[in-house]
């Protein structure tokens, strides 16, 4: 019993040997300088192994990254390429559009004049990026978007989901 308390009495007061944390370098943990020190040679080599290690699979998943990133912009200035040529045969088709509208009734229609006429009604040629509420809140139109369902009951017979308007689409303000 004697030989048991004197054991533990010197392992409490500092003579055992020092024990080192173990740092995991593929966790993100790693060894202080001063931890690094106290390291066993064969230690040292096995965590600058692991560190080795560590930094090829950061370089594999950074060139994996990088690849990507160039796919997306190659894949972007393609698309950017497709918008603006879209935009071009819109914009080509709304001048036909119009002018064919001049020659029939010898001034532009109604859906290019966004208001109310005489007899307090209107019409409206949805563009690009409209949606009935964003029509709805013009002070031209109704003035508050909030009316949006308005516009939808006035024009049940063009708009079959209010959520799908199309450029082009003319509606008619209600009173």
């Amino acid at each position: 019993m004697a030989l048991v308390a004197a054991a533990l009495w010197i392992v409490a007061s500092g003579c055992g040997k020092p024990i080192l944390r173990v740092a995991d370098a593929s966790l993100g943990d790693y060894y202080t300088e001063e931890e690094y020190k106290k390291l066993s040679k064969e230690q040292r080599e096995e965590y600058c192994g692991e560190l080795a290690e560590q930094r090829e699979t950061f370089k594999g998943q950074i060139a994996d990254a990088e690849e990507a990133l160039d796919a997306i912009q190659r894949t972007a200035a393609a698309r950017s390429a497709e918008i603006e040529s879209l935009r071009a045969v819109a914009a080509q088709l709304e001048e036909r559009l119009a002018s064919e509208r001049t020659a029939k009734g010898g001034a532009p229609s109604r859906a290019t004049r966004p208001g109310r006429t005489a007899e307090g009604a209107g019409s409206y040629l949805v563009k690009p990026g409209d949606s009935l509420w964003r029509i709805s809140g013009r002070a031209e139109v109704l003035g508050r978007p909030t009316k949006w369902r308005r516009l939808y009951e006035a024009n049940r017979d063009r708009i079959q989901d209010p959520d799908r308007i199309y450029p082009g689409q003319e509606i008619q303000i209600p009173q």
